[in-house]
């Protein structure tokens, strides 16, 4: 008995149904009003101490249009418009700076809702109380810590009933305050608006003034710099003697490639004549003077070939009336002789002239080659002069180039002084609210009635869950029943402790884990209900006093268990109305039931049905079967017989109001109880069962 107690007390507990829920919220009910009463006085108390506070709100929106005018050199860049810089914005207008701006320029040092210290009648809020439980608060009072705790008190104490957001998916922020003045929650929402715009402006104007000194020295170091680059290249070119032409250029190039150009110019004259001389030698050798193009085109050439002409004709006209011997034939013939002698001189002077001309035109050339030569040592030596000359001139450009940026940045910058213009604009000024926003005391008390309800449930559960486990009660015998022809039942005895659980999905859990806690307590049970076989089987009724007790979940458990251990078994519904059974073991269709076996419409094979789970047969009724089954009845008794003949063990999931006729027909009658159930009940159950004659009893105790 005691290892059976054992086991059933380390069983796990079975969950916690919504019928349970029912039973301890109405077992409860007293704490949960006392939990909802006590809540709700507390919500009004707090509600009445709570100061009544006014919130107004101003609404900031973004630029995202810039002006031209103004933003022409802007020193700073423009104010971008994604969510990471609305953000941005929204943390400099909660920033202490800004709110030491706002405190600054209304003197809310002097406000007693800002400076605890002031003291004051008004009834202090939520954030006053932690400013005033702050050491750093009693500090200031006392002297350590001086000013700056108290400061930073009332910074504190401003930015708690400050509220700044985005306004959706826009740009606009949302600038709120809270206080018991609805006047200076206006006033504080605009002020700190417009301090926004001012330092947005102080910003820029700040940057632009930094700027400027920045560019103004910058700018004159850089002069500085031009200078004396300027100087460096002058003193150098000085040094060297590098000369530039007005172009820029220098001259020793210039005159290089002018005398380039004359030297070739030169070389291509003393080619031609060089030409020329070669061809007049060549004929003067060969006695061809004549065809000498230069000795034809000279004039005196021209004129003694003309006499020569005249001459050969004379002596054509002479020869036709004189012979050969005739003077004046001899004296043409001398004339002839001496004009071709003239010829060939003046041929042989033209000759001679063109080697002249071959001889000045190559001294031309040798001395233009030379003054080359000499240019081009010139230009040697100058080039590596204007190695250094050009670094210098390319610095010296580059530092004006620098120079003249900064020059113009500077120009603009300084323009851009007195045209600065926020990147915000207040699109909704914060009006003097006529309602207070807080507390809504109305709405506050409705809700902390269904509150305080959940919190008495709450406290209902934990003291359900934690109070101290109840002493079991001894089951005592009771007077013997009323009517004196009625068997006396024997004494009733605890078979086992079981916890309490309505979950039919238990009866899965044994057959799942037959090694655990719970199943080897319903295990035990069983071996004390059917203690070992027989020739004979034992019908058990299975009841309780009251619904919900587990019995269906302990009688379908048995059954899995009594088949698994080779046991013949039939598990008989009889919650003949309400059948839950089949439903349980995963059976949803029932073709025929009890109530078609008793009137003969369908036969014994039809009726019982197989537990999917296990071996175990059931029978049950049809869903919807209107008739009434009597256990009394014959039919009843001889199914009963012929179950207790052919089985192992029969258990009946009997309901309490037919135990009046079924005690009478089972062996063994077990009781469900549960270990809180009032000791009438028990009493209830266990005179009922003497006044009907019951048979062996048992009692299961659920926890």
């Amino acid at each position: 008995m005691a290892s059976d107690r054992t086991a059933s007390n380390s069983a796990p507990e079975a969950p916690f149904g919504f019928t349970d829920f029912l039973r301890v919220a109405d077992e409860r009910r007293s704490l949960i009003r006392n939990v909802a009463l006590c809540f709700c006085a507390l919500t009004l108390l707090v509600l009445f101490l709570m100061p009544t506070l006014y919130s107004s709100s101003a609404v900031v929106m973004l630029e995202q249009r810039k002006n031209n005018v103004a933003d022409l050199s802007s020193v700073l860049s423009a104010l971008p418009t994604d969510a990471a810089s609305v953000q941005d914005q929204i943390q400099l207008l909660s920033s202490r700076a800004l709110a030491e701006r706002v405190i600054s320029k209304l003197k809310l040092y002097n406000d007693p809702e800002f400076n605890p210290a002031l003291g004051g009648n008004a009834m202090p809020s939520i954030g006053d109380l932690t400013h005033l439980l702050n050491p750093a608060h009693w500090n200031a009072q006392n002297g350590a810590g001086g000013g700056a705790s108290q400061h930073d008190a009332i910074v504190s104490a401003f930015l708690d009933r400050l509220d700044v957001s985005a306004l959706g998916l826009s740009t606009s922020i949302t600038v709120s305050f809270t206080s018991r003045d609805p006047a200076k929650a206006a006033l504080i929402a605009n002020t700190l608006a417009d301090a926004y715009l001012e330092d947005q402006v102080d910003t820029k104007v700040v940057a632009a003034r930094a700027a400027t000194r920045w560019l103004t020295d910058r700018m004159h170091q850089l002069a500085a710099q031009v200078q004396a680059g300027e100087k460096a290249i002058a003193e150098y070119k000085a040094a060297n003697n590098l000369v530039d032409s007005a172009q820029g250029n220098s001259l020793v190039d210039q005159q290089l490639v002018a005398i380039n150009g004359l030297l070739v110019t030169a070389q291509s004259d003393l080619a031609e004549k060089k030409a020329t001389y070669d061809r007049v030698q060549a004929m003067v050798r060969s006695g061809d003077t004549a065809d000498i193009s230069e000795v034809v085109a000279s004039p005196l050439i021209v004129q003694l070939r003309t006499q020569q002409g005249y001459l050969i004709r004379e002596q054509a006209d002479l020869s036709a009336k004189y012979g050969p011997n005739h003077p004046k034939m001899v004296a043409i013939r001398g004339q002839k002789r001496d004009l071709d002698s003239k010829i060939s001189q003046e041929a042989q002077r033209v000759a001679d002239s063109i080697a002249s001309d071959l001889a000045v035109a190559r001294a031309h050339v040798d001395s233009i080659a030379a003054s080359l030569a000499r240019e081009v040592k010139l230009a040697s030596g100058d080039d590596l002069a204007r190695v250094k000359l050009n670094a210098l001139v390319a610095n010296l450009a580059s530092t004006r180039t620098m120079y003249e940026s900064f020059v113009t940045r500077l120009r603009a910058t300084q323009d851009q002084d007195d045209i600065q213009n926020p990147e915000s604009r207040i699109i909704s000024r914060a009006p003097i609210p006529e309602a207070p926003s807080s507390p809504h005391r109305l709405l506050f008390f409705a809700a902390s009635v269904p509150a305080g309800l959940l919190l008495g449930v709450l406290v209902a559960l934990l003291a359900e869950r934690f109070q101290a486990p109840m002493p079991r009660r001894e089951l005592r015998p009771l007077a013997e029943p009323a009517a004196p022809a009625m068997a006396r039942a024997p004494l009733p005895v605890v078979l086992a402790e079981l916890p309490a659980t309505a979950d039919m999905r238990a009866a899965d859990f044994v057959v799942d884990h037959p090694g655990a806690p719970y199943s080897q307590a319903l295990i035990a049970l069983l071996r004390r209900i059917v203690p070992g076989r027989s020739a004979q089987g034992r019908v058990m009724a299975l009841t309780a006093p009251g619904p919900d007790m587990g019995k269906s979940v302990i009688a379908l458990s048995l059954a899995r268990l009594a088949a698994a251990q080779g046991l013949r078994i039939v598990l008989l519904d009889g919650n003949f109305a309400y059948p839950v059974m089949a439903p349980a073991a995963g059976l949803r269709f029932v073709p025929a039931g009890i109530v078609e076996l008793l009137n003969g419409s369908a036969p014994l094979s039809r009726t019982l049905l197989h537990d999917p789970r296990s071996g175990a047969l059931l029978l049950s009724a049809a869903p919807g079967t209107a008739a009434q089954v009597h256990w009394a009845s014959p039919k009843m008794a001889g199914l009963l017989t012929y179950f207790r003949q052919s089985c192992d063990l029969v258990i009946i999931d009997a309901a309490p109001a037919d135990m009046a006729e079924l005690s009478r027909l089972c062996d063994q009658v077990v009781v469900v109880v549960e270990g809180r159930a009032p000791q009438g009940v028990l009493d209830a159950a266990v005179r009922g069962l003497a006044a009907w004659g019951a048979p062996q009893t048992g009692f299961v105790v659920t926890r």
